[in-house]
């Protein structure tokens, strides 16, 4: 976990580069993603559900804010499939939901997945002033650390659950600001910089959940009994938070072109 290197204060007093947390899309100011990059998160599930399509060979992920669009832009792309949710459960008509399980072999290999979601996919149209926007989960939080650049300040955006924060969505944002501050101990320990409210937050939450975790409580326990895990532990999808709850899973980081709308694989 990482989290057993130095304690809180020792992290803090690193002064990194500035990192914040935004624990919903609607928190950003308008004009507070320039010149930043953003990370965008929905644990459960929609980014994880894109960092597994893309891994299974996907062309590219299209998210869509609304079923409407999604539908406008199946109908206009060859070879695409609808994927999206409402409450959880699947989208009338479309051909996938938003578990990660679902996005596998042929189903997807080689086509263009159009994502909407109540959450994730809504929380990537408030990123469009950002100088460039990843996608991330717990998943692949090891290859969002080694793609960031010292001088680059960053904002992770929490997608939230029905317009509440999210615990999952914040541990993911906490552990991601803790790797990131492991990696300037090592590299640039007198960068200059520092860690906003919001992400010092982010961070105590996370630490706070490893203390439960060398207890023996496992991180796919925490996200069962947080927001939007009581939603899908409700309709039986237990295994989906299982997959979302591997840490480094996947060393793969999704970036979103803002000016295609489309999501793939950063060369």
């Amino acid at each position: 976990m990482h989290s057993d290197a130095s304690s809180l204060a020792e992290l803090l007093r690193i002064k990194p580069k500035r990192i914040d947390v935004a624990f919903l899309p609607t928190l950003i100011h308008s004009s507070g993603l320039e010149g930043r990059t953003a990370i965008v998160t929905d644990v459960l599930r929609a980014t994880t559900t894109t960092i597994n399509a893309l891994r299974n060979g996907c062309a590219q992920v299209l998210p869509a804010p609304s079923i409407e669009s999604a539908r406008v832009t199946h109908a206009r792309i060859p070879n695409s499939v609808l994927g999206g949710e409402r409450g959880g459960k699947i989208i009338p008509g479309f051909h996938h939901g938003n578990s990660p399980l679902e996005y596998v072999g042929e189903k997807i290999a080689g086509k263009s997945v159009i994502l909407a979601t109540t959450n994730g996919t809504v929380a990537m149209e408030h990123c469009r002033a950002a100088k460039r926007v990843l996608i991330g989960a717990m998943v692949n939080i090891g290859a969002l650390v080694e793609m960031l650049t010292d001088d680059e300040p960053v904002t992770i955006v929490c997608s939230g659950t029905d317009g509440e924060i999210t615990s999952e969505d914040t541990l993911f944002a906490g552990a991601l600001v803790e790797r990131m501050l492991l990696a300037r101990i090592k590299e640039t320990a007198g960068s200059n910089g520092q860690l906003s409210d919001t992400a010092q937050i982010a961070l105590s939450h996370w630490r706070q959940a490893c203390r439960s975790i060398y207890d023996g409580r496992t991180l796919a326990e925490m996200f069962m009994v947080a927001r939007g895990g009581i939603n899908l532990v409700k309709i039986g999808l237990h295994a989906d938070i299982e997959f979302a709850a591997q840490i480094d899973s996947i060393p793969l980081v999704p970036e979103l072109d803002v000016e295609q709308w489309s999501i793939g694989l950063r060369e």
